[in-house]
């Protein structure tokens, strides 16, 4: 399942800038990775993306892609989607969305609501700390499994 073209290239163009903000250097290597992670909506692992980019790009190594993540994510640039059990799954979606989890596939989807969004920190969290984002997640059986469970019936 791929992402539109037009919002592939705006994830690139903000991630690239967000790569070169951080005083990196924009590889065509790194540029690849990043190509593959936000033209995905399913959230990939490592080897996901790994197979992926080496079909443009048959020389780059496992080791870069999972550098090249490892780097991302510290910088803030990516997430690391640790809603599933099993390998880390890599969210390319750098704008603010929230999340929508399979109890039962492991399928993970964005949800971008403006209602979702609007919802304010309360005064249990203000408490706490000054909250710098907020990240919704809904878990739940998505329509495949519901309708796989319903036809085995």
């Amino acid at each position: 399942m791929s992402v539109p073209a037009e919002e592939i290239e705006r994830r690139v163009q903000a991630l690239s800038a967000g790569i070169q903000d951080a005083g990196l250097r924009l590889t065509h290597q790194r540029l690849e990775i990043v190509r593959e992670v936000a033209g995905s909506k399913t959230h990939p692992d490592v080897e996901t993306l790994y197979r992926g980019v080496r079909k443009r790009m048959p020389t780059v190594s496992l080791d870069t892609v999972y550098r090249t993540l490892s780097v991302l994510t510290e910088r803030g640039l990516i997430e690391r989607v640790t809603a599933t059990a099993g390998p880390a799954r890599y969210d390319g979606n750098p704008f603010p969305h929230h999340h929508f989890v399979c109890t039962r596939c492991g399928l993970v989807r964005d949800i971008d609501d403006a209602n979702t969004d609007a919802i304010p920190p309360t005064k249990q969290t203000d408490s706490l700390g000054e909250v710098e984002s907020i990240q919704i997640q809904y878990r739940g059986v998505c329509a495949a499994c519901r309708q796989a469970a319903t036809s085995s019936n």
